[in-house]
């Protein structure tokens, strides 16, 4: 299909012209005069009554007028057992504040005048009434709305629609936090609709280096799941990102699905190769509530899976766990997608069946990355493209479903944990096109995922050079800045240096790579245990004056054991 046929297809049902949809989408006009509701042009009036559960429906009722002449809609909300308002912060953005007796306070007195029961004078809640009202049970306030959360872009509904108007979503529960500028999704996709899809999503994602079509489709799926994340009650498994070398692109991927999928590039969080430290960030995204946690470069070897993230994606993907350092427990606000990326991810047995993944082949670290955008153009074009990623993913959803919601079933492997959003996912995919979405899962399960071939070839390479006698990064040091020194000379760029990321190559060829430089990049290996390697590097106890000693040990076979 030409370029000219995708931006003007003849068959098109519907008539949304594609070609002005491919262009910026302006922001629409903002009105010099808000509008004001027949409630808020009369004052009403609540009483404290001597009886103070009287007192709390008054509180009851004058939160709920405050919902109605409210000109943003709905602020004042039940979530998680309290009542809760919406603000606006000193920077712009949107958060959600507890209503506590001074908040409560300023919200019944925006509502109305208060008045004693009986009485003439005005007067205010006192004290008491107050914390009677923040106390009482939150189902004494059935006519405030639930608050699922933000929503920072369009939002998708289960049933094909997108809300995309700042403000509170009924149908959802969340509350918007900007206008989207948002065509309509036509009522009936037609196959031509979903081909444009298909062009819309392989501009974005063929910058990456998929290791197979399996892979490209992968990520498809890991973006359609960040879409219809609100959609799934429960968890969703790990998205994993296998890279064969730093600077493929994982990180990358990651952060342009984010952006598609919410308008904005998301936060990523360090991994760590200490397993408490894992736990601790990982604990930090479950309290805070994100929906999209991106954990970001895994060490080789390093095991990312401490218990609170499996205890997060299965079961009802809710978690209640204990603040570290304190007696306090805390419940998850909302089960997370989870996205982790790394160099030689060690992907445990027990992980494959809470996981999909998305391997990334890319030329080795020094030679040359062929991107068609920058980083900085591709992020860019990502959050701009917002609107059409969420139009897209409302298309093949409805797609699917004029089709009658068609079984998807996997080729191979087991993801039984998920079967919402496997039948979900699976199926939209599936019936649009993607026929190899998942179809790596079978292989995941089955091979060694504790190493990999490339760490392999290391293990080989210092023994080759180091043989079974100790040594230091210090030495290491000499063999590396020999191998720079040859490099650059132009001399040839076989060698340890091949496994080393940028910065030390250029360090080394530039004769300024530090010892303990080559430690830390070192310490990356100790103890891993590489398929098909013959040895593994072991860090000595004992220390030859001030430097840290290294060994090469031959790995027992399960048959010699």
């Amino acid at each position: 299909m030409t370029k000219s046929e995708i931006l003007n297809p003849k068959t098109m049902e519907s008539d949304l012209n594609l070609a002005e949809f491919l262009t910026p989408l302006a922001s629409a006009p903002e009105s010099d005069t808000a509008s004001v509701p027949p409630e808020a042009q009369f004052p009403s009036v609540f009483y404290v009554h001597d009886r103070i559960t009287n007192s709390v429906q008054q509180v009851h009722l004058a939160l709920a007028r405050l919902n109605t002449v409210s000109p943003e809609g709905p602020v004042i909300f039940r979530q998680e057992g309290r009542l809760v308002r919406v603000v606006r912060t000193e920077d712009g953005m949107y958060a959600v504040v507890p209503l506590d007796r001074n908040r409560l306070r300023l919200a019944v007195s925006e509502a109305g005048v208060w008045k004693r029961f009986l009485k003439d004078e005005v007067t205010e809640p006192d004290n008491a009434l107050l914390d009677a009202a923040v106390a009482a049970p939150i189902e004494r306030y059935w006519k405030v709305p639930v608050l699922a959360g933000l929503y920072s872009g369009a939002l998708l509904r289960s049933d094909g629609t997108v809300a995309s108007a700042a403000g509170y979503d009924a149908a959802t529960g969340f509350f918007l936090t900007r206008d989207v500028p948002f065509p309509p999704v036509p009522v009936h996709p037609s196959a031509a609709d979903v081909a444009f899809v298909r062009d819309m999503f392989a501009d974005i994602f063929d910058e990456f280096l998929f290791a197979s079509e399996a892979d490209r489709a992968n990520a498809v799926a890991a973006l359609l799941t960040a879409v219809l994340r609100p959609m799934f009650a429960g968890p969703v498994p790990i998205w994993a990102i296998d890279k064969n070398t730093p600077r493929a692109g994982g990180t990358l991927l990651s952060l342009v699905v984010g952006a598609l999928a919410y308008g904005e590039v998301p936060l990523v969080h360090a991994a760590s190769r200490r397993r408490d430290e894992m736990e601790k960030v990982v604990r930090m995204t479950v309290r805070e509530g994100l929906r999209f946690v991106v954990l970001d470069n895994v060490a080789p070897g390093t095991d990312w899976t401490p218990e609170v993230l499996l205890s997060a994606t299965s079961g009802s993907g809710r978690v209640v766990s204990r603040n570290m350092g304190t007696y306090a427990s805390f419940v998850s606000r909302v089960p997370a997608f989870f996205v982790v990326n790394g160099v030689h991810l060690d992907i445990r047995a027990d992980v494959t069946g809470r996981m999909f993944l998305v391997r990334l082949s890319a030329p080795k670290a020094w030679q040359e990355m062929r991107f068609r955008r920058t980083k900085t153009e591709l992020l860019d074009l990502a959050v701009a493209m917002h609107p059409q990623a969420v139009w897209g993913a409302a298309v093949l959803l409805r797609f699917w479903q004029d089709a009658g919601e068609p079984v998807f079933r996997l080729s191979s492997g087991n993801l039984s944990e998920f079967p919402e959003w496997l039948r979900v996912t699976g199926g939209v995919l599936a019936h649009a096109g993607w026929t190899q979405v998942l179809a790596n899962q079978g292989e995941v399960q089955t091979e060694e995922n504790a190493a990999d071939a490339e760490g392999a070839e290391l293990v080989a390479a210092l023994h080759a050079v180091f043989g079974e006698e100790r040594f230091s990064a210090k030495m290491l040091l000499k063999v590396l800045l020999a191998e720079g020194e040859r490099r650059r000379r132009g001399e040839g760029v076989d060698g340890l240096l091949n496994y080393a990321d940028e910065g030390m190559i250029r360090s080394a060829v530039a004769g300024t790579l530090s010892s303990v430089k080559v430690g830390m990049w070192l310490k990356g290996f100790v103890g891993t245990r590489f398929s098909g390697a013959v040895w593994y590097v072991e860090k000595e106890t004992e220390r030859k004056g001030n430097q840290r000693m290294y060994v090469l040990v031959p790995v027992e076979r399960q048959s010699s054991l």
